[in-house]
């Protein structure tokens, strides 16, 4: 018995309302915490190129995750930060 290529698999999982409800739930994860991210960096006295380097390690960083632990688990995982841990 022959695997199946990656890229078959992940293209055979796809369906345009998994890619939906995905993008939903990024969205929704990203900017909910996004208004707290932006205050707490500008209190702390960072210029908008520090916040904006900020915002896409972050986003980077879950993306990373999301992807990595959604291909080892073989379901969809969504990592992000909380609304409280983004105000510590």
């Amino acid at each position: 018995m022959s695997a199946t290529p990656l890229s078959q698999r992940l293209w055979r999982d796809q369906s345009v309302s998994a890619v939906a409800a995905g993008f939903v739930t990024v969205l929704v994860g990203f900017a909910s915490s996004a208004a707290i991210v932006f205050q707490a960096a500008q209190a702390l006295g960072a210029t908008p190129s520090q916040t904006a380097s900020w915002m896409w390690a972050l986003g980077l960083g879950m993306g990373a995750t999301c992807i990595g632990l959604s291909l080892r688990w073989k379901m969809p995982v969504v990592t992000a930060w909380s609304t409280p841990g983004a105000a510590v």
